[in-house]
């Protein structure tokens, strides 16, 4: 009787849970995370073994900031749901953010396994290969999980896809048509779609009002897009003819955030606004100017973008290429980064002409430049600041030819994971026949200290085919100047533009022999060098990178011109 007495109330237990897990998913869907949070605490409390409470209370603990308590609710949740793929997925993601890369990849593939065709798990297996710098796994399983899908919605599929440009714009040997075709695969699947639902606006046509100028990005914090957007933002900000609105996609907030927010006649945070009501929300607040700081990188909102909610749309300074979106208008660009005629087929956008591309700010704890370390080691020294998944097979047998040729030389490996990953970068050059003892690898540390890595250094060396940027800027700040190539997309520009930008067109290579026969010159001109060092920093000061001023007053003379055509009932141009 007693085990009679004990299963006779189970399926009215069984239905009460059921109930209540409705009202949690019903709160979650709705978008109360209040009320969903007290209902997963009270449900795995009272419940402990059912796996749907420990599912989504693991997902609001993420969202919190609770991230190891995160990890053991989703633990809970794939143990109790073994075939649930979206658990597993769930674990697997958070767990690639926490870089517990081996345990992420488990889970993954657990997940996949119970579903193959789960698109999600195969986009997060892609951005956990991605963050070990395993670009060739991960491009093949992003384009699985893109195949997959046969409904395509912003969100995750645009998100990802965007994810696919940004590797794939890292690969050796990809040719540029290709390249470009691929964004424009971007813009037939999430902007042709929205075409025809492109409103009319309503804009008054006054080619001299004042005009809103509206930027979203999710780098507004201490980021490099943030950092090189914070001084130009501080110039902008006392144009007469602009107000400056901000859209700010990711609620990570700084003291570099409190910064530029006091730039912004309104600041508002996006992150959590659909895209149709973002787009509502820029018309209702007049943005005459809409411009993009992402392009394909985290945190975008080009599917914002391709509903047209501003008459003009630009895309600058995040990302180095085209968002393949016809609804984007103009891409800001500079002249020695990507000369007129050379670039344009591989932009939907019509380049418009800064005299450079940013404006720099050198970090408040750099030190000052030191010494060519050359002149007292009697060996040169060459150096790369950029990140592991950068520093690709074609990178590698270009620097080996170089320390080949120049078998004094040694190279500092700055900013290495420090996780054991570096270990097949220096197999890597082992094979070309460097020695282990030439190569100096330094775990990635704070600011201060990385900037100082600089006085090891006496020439940097730049990768292919995605160039450096924010590192090769630091590197010139720091008196070390960067060899350089020029190559025929746009990221493989980028060095190039800030060398000829700052007068050091002598670092700038034309191909492999070129980058070799480069390093050969600079190593017999040590004194040359050690002048270069020292005058480095009034070099870029003098340099337009080293004038906010003047590149927000182009940026302000550029947008009156693109609103004279549009007022004008003109199209867009290269100018």
């Amino acid at each position: 009787m007693a085990s009679i007495s004990r299963q006779a109330p189970q399926p009215r237990f069984e239905e009460s849970c059921a109930a209540e897990e409705r009202e949690l998913l019903a709160a979650l869907q709705r978008g109360d995370a209040s009320r969903a949070r007290t209902l997963a605490n009270g449900l795995t409390g009272r419940h402990p073994e059912r796996g749907i409470p420990w599912k989504v209370f693991g997902a609001l603990l993420w969202a919190d900031g609770r991230v190891e308590d995160a990890v053991a609710a989703m633990r809970h949740s794939a143990r109790l749901l073994p075939r649930d793929a979206e658990a597993h997925c769930n674990l697997g993601l958070t767990l690639a953010k926490l870089e517990r890369f081996a345990e992420a990849e488990a889970s993954l593939l657990r997940a996949i396994e119970i579903d193959p065709g789960f698109s999600i798990a195969h986009y997060r297996l892609g951005m956990t290969y991605s963050l070990q710098a395993r670009l060739e796994e991960a491009e093949i399983s992003l384009r699985r999980g893109i195949e997959l899908r046969s409904d395509y919605a912003a969100g995750a599929d645009a998100q990802n896809f965007s994810n696919l440009l940004f590797i794939l714009s890292h690969k050796p040997g990809l040719d540029a048509d290709l390249l470009f075709a691929e964004h424009r695969r971007y813009s037939e699947l999430f902007e042709s779609p929205l075409l025809a639902s492109w409103p009319r606006h309503a804009n008054a046509r006054d080619p001299d009002r004042r005009l809103k100028i509206g930027f979203v990005s999710g780098d507004l914090y201490e980021h490099s897009v943030g950092r090189f957007f914070a001084p130009v933002a501080a110039q902008l900000q006392l144009c007469a003819g602009l107000e400056l609105h901000a859209y700010c996609a990711n609620a990570q907030s700084d003291a570099q955030s409190a910064r530029l927010r006091s730039h912004f006649r309104c600041w508002t945070l996006i992150d959590a606004l659909p895209d149709d009501a973002l787009a509502a929300r820029i018309a209702q607040d007049g943005i005459d100017v809409l411009i993009d700081l992402s392009g394909h990188t985290a945190h975008n909102r080009l599917p914002l973008f391709a509903r047209k909610p501003a008459p003009l749309q630009v895309s600058w300074l995040g990302y180095p290429g085209t968002t393949g979106l016809r609804a984007m208008d103009y891409y800001l660009a500079d002249r020695n980064w990507l000369p007129p005629g050379e670039c344009d087929r591989f932009f939907t956008e019509k380049l418009a002409y800064l005299p450079a591309r940013w404006a720099f700010e050198p970090h408040a704890e750099s030190p000052p430049v030191g010494p060519l370390p050359a002149l007292s080691s009697g060996r040169l020294t060459f150096g790369s600041f950029h990140r592991l998944d950068k520093i690709n097979t074609s990178t590698v047998d270009l620097w080996s030819r170089l320390l080949l040729a120049l078998p004094q030389t040694r190279l500092v490996l700055a900013g290495m994971p420090g996780d054991g990953r570096e270990t097949a970068l220096l197999d890597r050059f082992a094979a070309h026949g460097i020695a282990r003892d030439r190569l100096l690898p330094h775990v990635r540390c704070a600011m201060g200290a990385y900037l100082g890595r600089h006085h090891e250094v006496d020439i940097a060396l730049d990768t292919r085919p995605y160039c450096g940027a924010t590192t090769t800027m630091h590197s010139l700040w720091m008196g070390v100047p960067t060899l350089t190539m020029t190559g025929s997309a746009a990221q493989s520009r980028a060095g190039a533009g800030i060398a000829a930008n700052a007068g050091l067109d002598g670092f700038i290579a034309a191909d492999d022999a070129a980058f070799v026969e480069l390093g050969r010159h600079w190593a017999g001109r040590l004194p040359e060098l050690a002048a270069l060092r020292a005058e480095s920093r009034a070099r870029l000061a003098q340099s337009p990178a080293g004038r906010p001023d003047l590149i927000a007053a182009h940026i302000d003379a550029a947008l009156r011109r693109m609103w004279h055509r549009w007022c004008a009932g003109l199209p867009a141009d290269s100018f």
